[in-house]
């Protein structure tokens, strides 16, 4: 039997399988034809198939649909109802077809599901008038798509729509560090968002990266800032500390403003300097599993029971304690004496100005003595 003849037949059975059968073998006459289709055999497949369309199943129009999605001959109207179909349907043809025009895809992305602005998202290329519906409508799915896809051009506008939706989206953020074509304030509002993983892979762009350069940059500020802001604290500390010794300031008041406010180098400092201690020392031993040194510190300077809750509340948001967990802890709080964490804090005092005061050991040479514990191990 002749092609033609073939297709006669099919064209007699009105059945579901019949119009599988006919859309099938159509097809595979037309692609069979490769280059030397013209026009008129595009126009004619395409006529028959949106006649067809209506008639077949949706894996029937899926077929369809991947098999020309590629095709650069297949006619634009067949290639734009496919891609206006369902999203099994659409995809191959919205992400592959050469014969959609950029007006097509905004038409289509306008109003299409997110399933459908995915697909046109994978596109490779895309204008930027396409980008740019596709940023405005798409869900994060589609926006990370979008910034991942090197051939998608993105407009300046664009780029910061995608940092104001999605910006703290790990991926996204991977993928828009990646783009040679990020624009320069787009960077700086993406830079303090970036995960510490990623910030890593900024810096090893080189000097000549220019968000590796602003990253440097606002590295080296946010250090110096750190530094301006705790010799701020020293200072605001070390009155208050004279205060509080000479009775013009009440220490639970300085102690639960700072405990609420979750000033703990403050809180630190304050600690320290109440207490003749190494404020490092004491700024590790706020938020150390063990507080019996902490009770120390607080009973020995009259921090009274409410004040000292309000830095557990503190402890807690940091190390995840329970309320059975900060019962206990106030429990502890109140047995210990205030003689008793004087006497203490007082053997703190002597072993850390010890630790001080001991000359470091000649190089090479190993110490004879056994090495002292740190100012809190003894009390743990």
């Amino acid at each position: 039997m002749t092609e033609l003849a073939k297709l006669a037949h099919l064209a007699k059975d009105s059945s579901t399988a019949g119009r599988k059968s006919l859309i099938a073998t159509l097809t595979e006459m037309f692609l069979a034809a490769g280059d030397a289709r013209g026009e008129n055999t595009a126009f004619l497949f395409g006529d028959i198939a949106l006649k067809l369309l209506g008639d077949l199943e949706e894996d029937s129009r899926a077929e369809l649909a991947e098999r020309v999605s590629k095709d650069h001959f297949a006619p634009h109207q067949l290639m734009l109802e496919l891609a206006k179909d369902t999203h099994a349907v659409a995809e191959p043809v919205l992400t592959n077809s050469p014969v959609l025009k950029s007006e097509d895809l905004v038409e289509i992305a306008s109003s299409a599901s997110m399933d459908h602005l995915e697909a046109i998202a994978e596109r490779v290329p895309i204008e930027e008038a396409v980008t740019s519906v596709l940023v405005d409508r798409g869900d994060p799915s589609v926006l990370s798509k979008v910034a991942a896809n090197e051939g998608a051009a993105i407009a300046d506008n664009s780029f910061m729509t995608i940092v104001d939706k999605v910006g703290r989206d790990e991926a996204v953020q991977a993928a828009l560090i990646g783009r040679p074509d990020l624009p320069l304030e787009v960077g700086q509002v993406l830079l303090p968002l970036l995960t510490e993983e990623l910030q890593k892979q900024v810096l090893a762009l080189g000097k000549d990266n220019y968000l590796a350069q602003m990253l440097a940059q606002a590295s080296k500020e946010k250090k110096k800032n750190q530094l301006e802001s705790i010799e701020r604290a020293k200072l605001q500390v070390k009155a208050l500390v004279k205060d509080i010794k000479s009775g013009r300031q009440m220490v639970d008041e300085a102690v639960r403003k700072f405990a609420k406010a979750g000033q703990a180098t403050e809180l630190a400092l304050l600690l320290a300097g109440l207490s003749d201690l190494p404020p490092a020392a004491v700024s590790q031993l706020l938020f150390s599993p063990n507080d019996k040194p902490l009770i120390i510190l607080c009973k020995a300077n009259n921090v009274r029971a409410e004040a000292y809750k309000d830095i557990l509340m503190m402890r807690a948001q940091r190390l995840n304690i329970g309320g059975m967990e900060l019962n206990e802890a106030i429990q502890r709080f109140g047995l210990m004496s205030v003689e008793g964490a004087k006497r203490s804090l007082e053997v703190l005092r002597q072993t850390s100005q010890a630790a001080a005061a001991k000359p470091a050991g000649t190089a090479g040479e190993p110490s004879s003595q056994p090495p002292k514990k740190a100012p809190f191990a003894a009390h743990r």
